[in-house]
């Protein structure tokens, strides 16, 4: 290939409960990515798949068979994912690329036991952070069965199984299961299906770094939380760590993020679009060793950012709310629409520079923890 430059492939999920509109959003979505020069390739749902061909789920009657039909999925998931994305690559690999998948390998999690998911990932010598983290953004759509009953049916695909009540159930495990991805974004159905695509399509634009109107969140200084009431969570650690840059209109990262001994590293660039206020955000995967080499490339003005994620699911919105450890100790800052009872706020702090990720890096912070 010489010296061509080979585009990264994006790999976004769609996922959600039991009529929840992945399908019926593909044809959309497809185009609109188009539009913006990808191309699109779609990786449809596994279960769907071989249900339809004959690995019926409805003639299973014991749950060590559900638990081999699972695995059967997450072997054939990630076999599909994996060829396509060195299918894209070497064929198409000067071209900007997207993979949609209808599910991914986190929804097996929601429909067996957690020790049988434990256990068909120790069988294949995988963890779960990294397979988790390994898509470029996630979309969970909300079942009609929640806040569209009207619009529940299995007419557009004969392998539904579930009751509306089912529906319900799967779909809130589904929300769980991908508790702890970075780029984790919730679609209800507080609009008709075409605003709930058109969210969709905006929450994959920034995932993909275009620009579309972001929705307005504020940010707040948290004063206390009550654990007792916090929902199912998953904590991850964050490390970073800004690093020199020779242009003065870029900022450059690294990141550190995992959980339970397995991590992922990140090298980010920010750069700002010339004559606007606007900017550009670059991510891309590095290895632990490339980590450990930039480290020694820190802006000498800032420290290290240690905080803990604790990502939760409240009122159809996911929630990263940042503990800070270190030099930051008991600084504590929640992003959000609106604020769950369990927390109470000292105050707004949307807009403040002082408690930019940048500000908080810098060794002589303008502000007092």
């Amino acid at each position: 290939m010489g010296d061509l430059l080979i585009e990264p492939v994006n790999m976004i999920v769609l996922t959600g409960g039991p009529c929840s509109g992945k399908s019926s959003s593909l044809a959309y979505l497809t185009e609109k990515l188009s539009n913006h020069g990808f191309m699109v390739f779609v990786i449809p749902e596994t279960a769907t798949l071989i249900t339809n061909n004959g690995i019926d789920r409805r003639k299973m009657d014991k749950q060590k068979q559900v638990v081999m039909f699972e695995e059967t999925i997450f072997d054939m998931q990630l076999a599909f994912e994996e060829t396509y994305k060195k299918a894209v690559t070497r064929i198409f690999p000067e071209r900007k690329k997207v993979i949609l998948l209808d599910r991914g390998i986190m929804d097996v999690k929601a429909f067996i036991a957690h020790d049988d998911f434990k256990a068909i990932l120790k069988r294949k010598g995988l963890n779960e952070v990294s397979l988790r983290d390994r898509y470029n953004g996630v979309i969970h759509l909300v079942t009609a069965a929640e806040g569209a009953m009207e619009f529940y049916t299995g007419d557009n695909n004969t392998a539904r199984l579930e009751t509306p009540e089912e529906a319900l159930r799967f779909d809130h495990g589904i929300r769980e299961s991908w508790l702890g991805h970075p780029h984790f974004k919730i679609i209800d159905n507080r609009t008709d299906f075409e605003g709930k695509i058109k969210r969709t399509f905006a929450a994959i634009s920034q995932f993909l770094n275009i620009p579309v109107p972001l929705e307005r969140k504020e940010k707040f200084l948290i004063k206390n939380i009550d654990y007792r009431k916090l929902p199912v969570h998953q904590t991850i650690q964050v490390e970073e760590i800004y690093l020199r840059s020779k242009n003065r209109n870029e900022e450059v990262r690294i990141r550190k993020r995992g959980q339970d001994g397995a991590y992922l590293y990140f090298l980010t660039r920010k750069k700002a679009i010339k004559g606007q206020d606007n900017y550009i955000e670059e991510e891309e995967l590095i290895t632990e060793q490339e980590f450990h080499t930039l480290k020694n490339l820190i802006d000498p003005k800032t420290v290290m950012i240690e905080k803990e994620h604790i990502c939760f699911l409240w009122n159809n919105q996911y929630f990263e709310l940042d503990i800070h450890k270190g030099a930051n100790e008991g600084l504590a800052i929640l992003e959000a629409e609106q604020l769950p009872p369990f927390i109470s706020i000292e105050k707004k702090i949307t807009g403040d520079l002082q408690y930019s990720t940048r500000n908080m890096a810098a060794k002589h912070r303008k502000f007092q923890v």
